[in-house]
C-alpha cells in the first residue's frame, strides 16, 4: 500500500531511537549524566518516560548506546582516513577532520568520553576495549607519519592523547546556531593541529574562522 513512500516499521524504530540518542547525548554533555534524568530527556523529546523503556530499560543502557554510537563515528572516519589518505599525516588530519565535523555537524551533539563511571562493569570494559583499539590504530598512524617523513618525531601516545582531547572539547562550546559552521570548525582545527605534527607546517593559519569557504561554495 503507499508503494514504500512511507518508512518501514523497522526504519520508524530506528528513526525513533536515533532521536533519542540525540536527546540524551545533549542532555548529558548539558548537566552531566548523573544530573540527567530520564524524565528530561523523554520531556524534551515529547514523549512519555515508558516510551524511552521501550527502546533502553535504564539510563546506564541509553548512555552505552551514546557511547556505541560515538565510537563508530570514530572508527568510520578512521576507514574513511585510511582509505584516503597518502601517508601517515595525512590520513591522521583527515580522520580528526571528518570525525569532528560528523560529531558537531551531522550528529549535532557529540559525546564527551568521561562518563564512563556511569557504565555498568560489563560495558565499562567494553568501551574501554573499543576506546584502547581505536586510539593504538591512531598511534599506528602516527608512527606511520613518523617513518615516511610527514610527522616530526614525538611520542605517539602523549599525540593521540593531545590530538583527541582538543577533538572532544569542541562539543563544550561549538554551537550550530553561532558564526561558524561546522565545516569551519572542523577544518580550522584540524590545520592547527596538523601544524603542531607537520614536518613541512604551514606559514599561517585561517585568521577569520568565518571566512573558510564552506565545501561546494564558489570562490
Amino acid at each position: 500500500m503507499w508503494h514504500d513512500v512511507l518508512p518501514s516499521r523497522s526504519e520508524q524504530r530506528e528513526m525513533k531511537r536515533e532521536a533519542l540518542l540525540r536527546a540524551a547525548v545533549s542532555a548529558f554533555n548539558r548537566r552531566g549524566f548523573s544530573q540527567t534524568s530520564l524524565d528530561e530527556i523523554a520531556q524534551n523529546l515529547g514523549v512519555t518516560k515508558a516510551a524511552l523503556y521501550y527502546y533502553f530499560p535504564t539510563k546506564s543502557a541509553l548512555v552505552a548506546a551514546c557511547f556505541d554510537r560515538a565510537m563508530k563515528v570514530a572508527n568510520e572516519s578512521l576507514a574513511t582516513a585510511k582509505r584516503d589518505g597518502r601517508d601517515g599525516r595525512e590520513k591522521l588530519i583527515l580522520m580528526l577532520r571528518r570525525y569532528l565535523r560528523t560529531m558537531i555537524g551531522e550528529l549535532n551533539e557529540s559525546l564527551l568520553l568521561t562518563e564512563e563511571h556511569a557504565l555498568i562493569p560489563s560495558d565499562r570494559a567494553k568501551l574501554i576495549e573499543k576506546r584502547d583499539t581505536f586510539e593504538r590504530e591512531l598511534r599506528a598512524l602516527v608512527k606511520e607519519g613518523i617513518r615516511d617523513g610527514s610527522i616530526v618525531s614525538c611520542d605517539p601516545k602523549l599525540a593521540v592523547f593531545v590530538l583527541l582531547g582538543a577533538i572532544h572539547w569542541v562539543p563544550k562550546w561549538f554551537s550550530l546556531k553561532g558564526p561558524w559552521s561546522d565545516a569551519q570548525v572542523a577544518t580550522a582545527i584540524s590545520e592547527m593541529l596538523d601544524r603542531m605534527l607537520s614536518t613541512s607546517p604551514a606559514k599561517r593559519l585561517a585568521e577569520d574562522i568565518g571566512g573558510i569557504p564552506l565545501p561546494n561554495s564558489q570562490p
